[in-house]
């Protein structure tokens, strides 16, 4: 079983808990596709026509392009099973809005976004 065929398993198997999928089990899942393709990416790196590019002469550069891809496949995944919480987005924008000298207008508009 290839690395990609491996973890597209691991993968499915995470998305089939529907009832409590846990976000930070898919995290770990990333981070240890990214620990498989630093390899492979070493393993492509050798190989004298390797340039980055995805080609049947280099094996592994083929792999490296599936795990790549379905990084951001989980990712997607993951952002869209997450629900819209404008509170939450709110603190993770301003983590210090609680703190007593917190400036309201430092949320503005203008402030965030650079005024005209």
């Amino acid at each position: 079983m290839t690395y990609f065929e491996n973890h597209q398993k691991a993968f499915n198997q995470l998305k089939e808990k529907n009832s409590e999928i846990e976000e930070r089990d898919f995290y770990e899942l990333i981070n240890e596709i990214k620990y498989d393709t630093e390899y492979l990416f070493e393993q492509a790196e050798k190989h004298p026509k390797y340039n980055f590019v995805p080609t049947e002469e280099v094996p592994a550069s083929i792999e490296l392009d599936k795990l790549e891809k379905l990084i951001k496949k989980i990712e997607k995944f993951v952002k869209g099973t997450r629900e819209y919480d404008a509170e939450t987005e709110l603190d993770r924008m301003f983590p210090d809005r609680h703190d007593e000298d917190f400036d309201e207008d430092s949320m503005n508009y203008d402030s965030v976004f650079g005024g005209d």
